[in-house]
């Protein structure tokens, strides 16, 4: 897909890993979103907090061995000022099986999401032995089982969802290693690790495309701190969400580095999240509204990105209660009511132009 041939895409994103959304919540959105005019919802199911879905018999087979993900199912732990909502509850695959099916009929996308290979602590307290070194939420990239385990569980879900319809499939590939005291990614920057970091990034990419789907992730590691020759050249198959431009400390690649290398970008800015149990997220309803795609984190302009994604994340799950994503979708609700009208506005100064 040339993103200068297409109207760029509006794309709702859920955290439904933290926070358990059952299905009729996840209807009520999709509602909003298809009055909106909005083309896809990411649906994210898994982080620290919680793993909300596992397709198939939920077993994992590597040369290695076999990974049973069903004891995993359910909340994560808790995690400084993060946590899961107490509820135990998961998707079945019945449950997602009405989500695509709902989504189709309203007329939008649903985008698989699942954060590998940091942010999988839910999954990895059962697989203690494929963490890196320190880290309670990231896979030891330099362990070729943990490796051999990650992109099956890719594989799984890809195979699982290009075989619904599903057309892209988010790995995220963010904050890899960011409970290590230092933010991981620089860690492994500085200290030589990062070509395992890439190695891994296209071979989840190169999975994702064999089963048809177009890959995707966040930017964090992507070219990290502007550096394109060290650690090797990373799959431009990747549709790049961007969502940060980084802080003291943290260095990811700017969107323009990343345009230049060809990627196309979905502009994920972090300026307009939403989120539940975030007071400074909690609605940011007349600040959406003003959500210009064209202009990145650090106003960075990108004249024809693929389009741009709200985001809604859960880092206090707990903030509702276990009510299966009713209260907060309420809430939501006007927040895509307005990213809907931006995304309006937008696309009509482009074709005006």
């Amino acid at each position: 897909m040339n993103p200068a041939a297409h109207k760029p895409l509006g794309i709702f994103f859920l955290d439904a890993g933290r926070k358990y959304f059952g299905v009729p919540a996840i209807r009520k959105l999709l509602d909003g979103m298809s009055r909106e005019g909005l083309d896809m919802m990411q649906l994210y199911v898994s982080d620290n907090q919680g793993f909300r879905f596992a397709p198939g018999d939920r077993v994992v087979r590597t040369p290695y061995g076999v990974y049973d993900l069903t004891p995993a199912l359910g909340d994560g732990y808790c995690q400084e000022d993060k946590a899961p909502d107490g509820s135990g509850r998961y998707l079945t695959q019945e449950d997602m099986e009405k989500i695509l099916d709902y989504a189709r009929q309203v007329g939008v996308e649903i985008i698989p999401a699942l954060n590998m290979p940091g942010h999988m602590g839910a999954i990895l307290e059962h697989f203690p032995h494929l963490r890196y070194p320190g880290s309670r939420s990231s896979l030891n990239l330099g362990n070729p089982e943990a490796v051999a385990f990650g992109l099956a569980l890719a594989e799984q879900y890809a195979a699982y969802f290009a075989g619904r319809g599903c057309r892209f499939f988010n790995f995220c590939a963010d904050e890899f290693a960011n409970d290590l005291g230092t933010m991981g990614l620089d860690l492994i920057y500085h200290n030589g690790d990062m070509k395992h970091f890439v190695s891994f990034v296209n071979g989840l990419a190169e999975r994702i495309a064999q089963n048809g789907m177009v890959p995707m992730a966040f930017n964090d590691g992507i070219y990290y701190h502007d550096d394109k020759e060290t650690y090797g050249t990373i799959d431009s198959r990747i549709w790049v969400q961007y969502w940060i431009a980084g802080w003291e400390g943290y260095r990811p690649a700017s969107a323009a580095t990343l345009a230049e290398a060809g990627f196309h970008l979905i502009n994920a800015n972090h300026r307009y999240y939403c989120g539940a149990g975030q007071k400074d997220w909690e609605s940011h309803t007349e600040q959406v509204r003003g959500f210009d795609g064209r202009v990145f984190d650090r106003d960075t302009v990108i004249p024809q990105p693929a389009g741009a994604m709200l985001c809604c994340w859960c880092d206090r799950a707990d903030a509702d209660g276990p009510d299966g994503g009713q209260a907060l979708t309420g809430r939501l609700l006007p927040v895509i009511a307005a990213f809907g009208q931006a995304m309006r506005d937008w696309r009509s100064e482009i074709s005006c132009s």
